[in-house]
């Protein structure tokens, strides 16, 4: 296999969040680093705090390490002005990712860029990481965002530009494949589960009298918050348990939170998520069906199976691989009698059947997917 040679890996996600919610990106560097073709794994993250390369570098194993890069997104212009000293330290972090990537052996010849735009650094590791192959991954599309959104003129300008940069690029919707598939060659995944969340079977839980609906995830404009707020109002035996950020008020503003069947636990790290499911009879996907959400692929839903826990869903995409596992219901109405169904009727048997199909839907078999098709792009008539 081609790939086999691409032994050095600097994998770039366009946040800095790393240890706390157990994104994608994250599961695909550890998921590399334990590769055995792979000898390092550096994953380079835009600073939030100001920090440096030389301030930020944490080793996690011999082949995976991350650091953080000094960036201000200031425009998507490359003549924009800059103070003296913002310019002098840009140029110091320029000449020390080139020092860092050349002492832990990246060359040309065995180095896979690995991307998640969009971000302004996303060109600038473009430029300067000589690499025999670049994947750009897309796991939500941020032109269908608020046009307010930081983010949103980068992914206007990035995105028409991706099959310049990227030998293979991997997205994990439907939506995203037709989008970006006329670029270059395109590989389609799922999301997938760390073994973390799979459940042991003495973890089943029937509904008692007072059942604990859950949903995990981050509250924003595609979250249904007037059905999880009907959901609380007319099932108040329920309990309902909310385990995320929110990006704006809209769930503070609601009325949700002042209910007394409801519990918020705000972010919290991922290792603590696992027990959280725990504590859940059953699990929601209350998403609003929004070009933005027909561009995702919802993590939750491996996260939920894997606890073998009942799911009912909105009518969103993403949601095809388990579609036999869990409830998919378009109308509240018909979502409000999901729950009571799926409550009644769960079973140790159901649980089992879940968390057995979770096992299989591993970031391993992911990565190999994304491997497979890189070795079928890098043999095109244009690398011969």
């Amino acid at each position: 296999m081609q790939h086999q040679h691409l032994s050095h890996i600097l994998l770039f996600w366009f946040g800095d969040d790393w240890g706390v919610y157990g994104r994608t990106y994250e599961q695909i560097a550890a998921t590399l680093s334990r590769c055995d073709h792979v000898e390092k794994v550096l994953v380079v993250l835009p600073s939030s705090k100001g920090e440096t390369l030389a301030t930020s570098i944490e080793v996690f194993s011999d082949k995976l390490s991350v650091l953080r890069l000094y960036w201000r997104p200031e425009g998507i212009s490359p003549f924009r002005l800059r103070s003296l000293g913002s310019w002098l330290k840009l140029e110091r972090e320029r000449i020390a990712l080139g020092r860092k990537i050349r002492s832990q052996g990246f060359r040309e010849r065995n180095t896979l860029l690995w991307l998640f735009p969009p971000h302004p650094v996303v060109d600038e590791l473009v430029r300067q990481v000589p690499a025999a192959a670049r994947i750009v991954q897309i796991v939500d599309d941020f032109t269908l965002v608020d046009k307010t959104d930081w983010y949103y003129p980068f992914a206007m300008d990035q995105y028409p530009r991706l099959g310049a940069m990227a030998d293979l690029i991997a997205v994990t919707s439907k939506a995203n494949e037709q989008k970006f598939s006329l670029q270059a060659p395109c590989v389609r995944i799922d999301q997938a589960v760390s073994s973390a969340f799979l459940a042991d079977p003495s973890d089943f839980l029937p509904a008692g009298a007072q059942p604990v609906l859950g949903y995990v995830g981050t509250f924003w404009d595609r979250t249904d918050i007037e059905l999880l707020l009907r959901i609380a109002l007319e099932r108040p035996h329920c309990r309902l348990l909310l385990v995320g950020p929110e990006l704006n008020r809209r769930l503070s503003d609601s009325g949700l939170l002042g209910l007394i069947n409801v519990e918020w636990l705000g972010s919290l790290p991922n290792d603590q998520v696992p027990m959280q499911l725990k504590r859940m009879n059953l699990c929601l996907i209350p998403h609003l069906d929004t070009p933005f959400s027909r561009s995702m692929s919802p993590l939750k839903l491996f996260q939920y199976i894997a606890s073998g826990k009942p799911v009912v869903s909105s009518a969103v995409e993403g949601l095809d691989l388990a579609g036999q596992l869990i409830r998919i219901e378009k109308d509240p109405d018909h979502f409000l009698q999901a729950i009571d169904e799926e409550l009644a009727s769960d079973s140790p048997e159901k649980f089992r059947a879940r968390v057995a199909f979770a096992t299989a839907q591993t970031w391993e078999s992911r990565v190999e997917r994304i491997f497979f098709a890189l070795d079928g792009a890098l043999q095109l008539p244009h690398h011969s």
